[in-house]
C-alpha cells in the first residue's frame, strides 16, 4: 500500500542551499470527505494523477500513476477546475529531504516546507529556516488553498 507519513511546516524564508527546483501545477478534479483526486504537471513535462486519502494525522493513503502529457492537458481542458501554482525547491538537512513549496498566484507570499517520513513517531532535527507546524491545519492543504487562496485569507 501506498501511504505517505508527511508534517509540514511555515517557513519565513527560501534556503539557500536548494539542489533542484520544480514548477508544479496541480488541478483538483474532484474533493470529499475521503480522496482528493489531483492532476500535476511538473514543469510542464509530466503529468501524475493521483487520489489522497482526506484525513487529519500524519499518514494517509496516496496513489500516483504518470498518465501521457497530452491526456492530462485534454482532461484540464475539458474540465473546470480549480488548482495551485508553486515553485517546489529540493533541500537536504540533517540528511533528510525537504520539499519547500512556494506558492504562486492567488497564494504568492506563502512558503510551506514538507518532510516524508518513514513512521509517525522519526525524529527529525528542524531547520532553523521553520517557522510553526501546520500539519493538521485544513487551510494549509493544497486543495483548500485552490479552493479558498491565502490572499482572501
Amino acid at each position: 500500500m501506498n501511504i505517505e507519513i508527511e508534517r509540514k511546516f511555515l517557513i519565513n524564508k527560501i534556503p539557500e542551499n536548494c539542489k533542484k527546483s520544480i514548477h508544479i501545477k496541480q488541478y483538483y478534479m474532484h474533493i470529499d470527505d475521503n480522496f482528493v483526486q489531483r492532476l500535476r504537471f511538473f514543469n510542464n513535462e509530466k503529468a501524475i494523477i493521483s487520489l489522497k486519502q482526506n484525513c487529519a494525522g500524519l499518514s494517509r493513503y496516496e496513489f500516483e500513476y504518470e498518465i501521457p502529457l497530452s491526456d492530462a492537458k485534454k482532461i484540464v481542458s475539458i474540465s473546470n477546475s480549480n488548482f495551485t501554482e508553486k515553485i517546489r525547491h529540493i533541500i537536504y538537512f540533517d540528511s533528510i529531504k525537504w520539499e519547500i513549496d512556494e506558492f504562486l498566484g492567488d497564494n504568492k507570499g506563502l512558503l510551506i516546507a514538507e518532510v516524508e517520513l518513514e513512521s509517525e513517531g522519526q525524529h527529525i532535527t528542524l531547520p532553523d529556516w521553520i517557522d510553526s507546524e501546520v500539519t493538521n491545519q485544513n487551510k494549509y492543504f493544497n486543495y483548500n488553498l485552490a479552493l479558498k487562496p491565502y490572499i482572501s485569507w
